[in-house]
């Protein structure tokens, strides 16, 4: 017979009902509170886990969010401000329920996301927001045990623009090579005292060293599979010709041609031809080197080396990023006239939008923004444009109207010596109607500048649908360049501080002040924001509670 179960129930009898097995009952008491107390604490613990995470996914969006507002200096519409919309304090868009949220947001540099080179010491821009949510859960059981009534919990996340390319670009960089840009000098350039030209050239080199048109996964980078395609366009225009002394390293100066006059509305960017002498806005030509059909170009970019340039490019070469390479020359030669090239520029980017149908297209003008061109500057009276097309036929330059229009239309309206700064507007205008996003960078763009030398004049106001309201009395450079883009908010910058001018052009909708962060910061703007890790140094660091 099996009497093991008797003989276990006979001994735990003992141990409840005896004498001797009543001392046991104390440690099965405290065996209980422990169990209970374990529980108790796994629960506050796991609590302050899922308080945790909640917290890390919500400062996460956060700081995303405000990266992608990093540049703006929108009082309602800034970095914090947008951090704080998507934080997870309470009345937000990611508002929690562990308790009272306590969100902070710090924006500073850092140096790595800089061109190469360049250090966060050398630059006053802020490249990266940090958000830090903050919060006490309450305790159920631990004050039991611990006396702890809260659990602290804090969370940072760090993030940053400059991610992958938020889809496939079309980019035309319009520099000025005019008189005014070649000839003056800027003290504060970022290089050093240089002219406003090599300035901008500099400054554009920073902003292509942020545009990775590819992965770098081992295939030959193409404008067929790149984020980025890049032409750079330049006006005065010189003569086909001389074309290639833009990037031919060895400084000498291309022949400048009078202003070619392109139809607005064209399929594709063509060459005009007046009485023989053909010129092109256009640096980055068709069929050369890796170019697509219409001049973009994305062989800029070094897969062999982090962050730089490939100084096999023309486009690198022309904007003085090769080592030892002169950079595109310019003699200044005529007084700035700038509606032919955005109509030249905009067409070009039809043609490409229709080549690469799921692209965004994108102008960047780059100017002092002062429009006065003589008379002098136009086709001569009588030339023809080859190839002609409607509208477009004898140009008319007498001596008694001083006029360039072609078709003999009214005075002010394009393409005419009157009237220049309105006929920009109304040509940026009509590129972002088309679906374009058109940045504007005034570079040193003075008080006045919106009458031609030696008789023009501003005559009719052509332009509608204004960022900023003007009159005919006030219109310069400043409203001008404002008008050309897109938005006033986030395609509007302007570097006001270059030495020399009377300048005092203020962006009001971007925080970038000089002309090397107005281009990290329009960089920046055609990636998707990312996440950094939080121990990276910030230098130069704000808060805001």
């Amino acid at each position: 017979m099996n009497i093991m179960p008797i003989a276990y129930g006979f001994t735990a009898r003992r141990l409840l009902t005896e004498e001797d097995g009543q001392v046991v009952l104390p440690w099965a008491l405290v065996l209980v509170i422990g169990f209970f107390g374990m529980m108790g604490l796994v629960t506050d613990v796991g609590r302050a886990f899922v308080a945790r995470s909640q917290l890390q996914n919500a400062a996460n969006s956060a700081a995303l969010a405000a990266a992608g507002r990093i540049y703006s200096s929108q009082s309602s519409n800034d970095a914090y401000h947008v951090a704080v919309n998507y934080s997870a304090s309470s009345g937000d868009q990611n508002a929690l329920t562990v308790g009272s949220v306590t969100t902070s947001v710090y924006t500073g540099c850092v140096s790595f996301l800089l061109p190469s080179g360049t250090t966060c010491k050398a630059t006053t821009v802020k490249n990266a927001v940090q958000v830090v949510e903050s919060t006490a859960i309450r305790n159920y059981f631990m004050p039991i045990f611990l006396g702890s009534n809260t659990t602290n919990i804090s969370v940072a996340a760090t993030a940053a623009t400059q991610g992958t390319a938020s889809g496939g670009f079309n980019v035309a960089i319009i520099v000025d090579a005019t008189a005014s840009m070649v000839n003056t000098t800027d003290s504060n350039c970022s290089t050093g005292p240089a002219s406003r030209f090599n300035c901008a050239l500099t400054a554009i080199q920073g902003m292509l060293g942020k545009m990775r048109p590819c992965d770098g996964s081992g295939s030959a980078c193409t404008p067929d599979n790149s984020s980025f395609r890049v032409s750079l366009f330049a006006f005065p225009n010189v003569t086909t010709a001389t074309r290639p002394d833009n990037y031919g390293c060895s400084g000498a100066i291309p022949t400048h041609e009078h202003y070619t006059l392109p139809r607005a509305g064209l399929s594709g960017y063509a060459n005009l031809t007046y009485n023989g002498h053909e010129s092109t806005y256009q640096v980055t030509l068709p069929n050369t080197g890796n170019a697509d059909a219409y001049g973009f170009v994305s062989d800029y970019y070094s897969t062999s080396t982090k962050n730089s340039l490939d100084p096999g490019s023309e486009l690198v070469k022309a904007i003085g990023g090769a080592a030892g390479c002169a950079p595109m020359n310019s003699q200044g030669g005529e007084s700035t006239y700038y509606a032919g090239i955005l109509y030249a520029a905009q067409n070009a980017l039809t043609a490409a939008k229709a080549q690469y149908p799921s692209s965004q297209n994108v102008l960047i003008l780059l100017s002092d923004g002062e429009a006065q061109a003589p008379s002098s500057s136009f086709p001569p009276s009588g030339s023809t444009p080859s190839p002609s097309s409607a509208g477009y036929a004898v140009v008319t330059n007498s001596s008694s109207n001083h006029s360039t229009n072609l078709a003999g239309s009214a005075l002010g309206s394009y393409p005419d010596w009157h009237d220049q700064c309105q006929q920009a507007i109304v040509a940026g205008q009509a590129a972002t109607a088309a679906g374009t996003r058109v940045i504007a960078i005034a570079y040193g763009a003075e008080k006045s500048g919106c009458t031609a030398s030696g008789g023009g004049y501003d005559s009719t106001l052509v332009a509608t649908g204004k960022n900023v309201a003007f009159t005919l009395s006030n219109l310069g450079p400043c409203e001008t360049m404002e008008n050309i883009a897109s938005s006033m908010d986030t395609d509007f910058f302007s570097d006001y501080t270059q030495s020399g001018t009377d300048s005092t052009c203020q962006a009001t909708g971007t925080k970038a002040v000089h002309l090397s962060d107005d281009m990290l910061a329009i960089a920046a703007s055609f990636t998707s924001p990312r996440l950094l890790p939080n121990d990276l140094f910030l230098f130069g660091v704000s808060g805001t509670q």
